[in-house]
């Protein structure tokens, strides 16, 4: 099932909510800007490149599916077996319901029951996306734990993002990291590097597939840019509540992932960013996307 919802201005959306709530279409000012790399070969729900995927309860990979939490051992299944990890949490792939709709906005829920012997904590996540008059879409991430005990959590969203008519040497991306971390053979990371103040990449000549940590501030803002038709797409988010930034560039397209993160790969062994929600404690935040204008 899919749900399509508009501004005033003419600015659309598409929602499939069978799986994972993804967003599978994004039209700002005229710009189709939503990519769905691998599409061609593979359907939504089995696409290795997980275009749009929701990253909850953890994000990115837990080596080996292995973690510890309160001082018991859980052994996640293995959803990445060329590198033997557990990726992108349990809930990308899932059917979400309706709350509620308008012609501009939508909530759509997903009730686990830590039905998962490797992940025995149940909570409930909502999404909603919106809309506005002033040609933005804002998504807004809500997690409430529904168990008696602690939860640890981590939430992330991994959209692909695109130009029409360019190629990747058209593309740069502008952003406040403070480091960037270098991976293992697991992609799991190895070695946080200080970037000494480096903002500006140019996919023509920078190879990126990193965890960045940003700057905290209550809005960081990031400028995904198309050199060739001098357009551009912008993401902010606070990097309080997001602290870290993934950027992918699959090879052989012309899309970049631009994902916000609570939580670095890895957390719920590292515990960099890790949140520990209390029995009905709950957690809330928000992207929002623009063209600038």
């Amino acid at each position: 099932m899919e749900i399509k919802i508009s501004n005033s201005i003419g600015d659309n959306a598409v929602i499939n909510l069978q799986t994972g709530a993804s967003l599978i279409e994004l039209n700002l000012a005229g710009l189709s800007l939503i990519d769905l790399p691998g599409s061609n070969n593979h359907p939504l729900e089995s696409n290795p490149y997980h275009p749009s995927a929701l990253l909850t309860p953890w994000v990115n990979r837990v080596r080996n599916g292995n973690y510890s939490f309160k001082g018991k051992n859980y052994q996640l299944p293995i959803n990445e077996p060329a590198l033997g990890n557990a990726i992108h949490g349990l809930l990308a792939r899932k059917s979400f319901t309706l709350v509620k709709q308008s012609s501009s906005s939508v909530t759509l829920k997903h009730e686990y029951k830590g039905e998962e012997p490797n992940y025995p904590f149940p909570f409930q996540f909502q999404y909603t996306y919106t809309l506005t008059d002033s040609g933005a879409l804002e998504v807004t991430f809500e997690a409430k734990n529904t168990g008696s005990g602690s939860l640890p959590f981590a939430c992330g969203w991994h959209p692909y993002f695109s130009f029409p008519d360019t190629t990747v040497d058209d593309l740069e991306i502008n952003f406040k990291p403070i480091s960037r971390f270098l991976s293992d053979s697991q992609m799991i990371p190895l070695k946080e590097e200080n970037l000494n103040g480096k903002q500006q990449f140019k996919f023509s000549t920078d190879k990126i597939d990193h965890v960045f940590r940003l700057e905290p501030m209550e809005i960081h803002r990031t400028e995904f840019i198309d050199t060739k038709h001098q357009k551009r797409l912008i993401l902010e988010q606070s990097s309080i509540l997001f602290p870290f930034l993934v950027v992918f560039q699959p090879e052989g397209f012309s899309s970049v992932a631009i994902e916000p993160m609570t939580a670095n790969t890895d957390a719920f062994n590292t515990g960099d960013g890790l949140i520990e929600l209390a029995p009905s404690e709950a957690f809330s935040g928000q992207i929002r996307l623009s063209t600038g204008k």
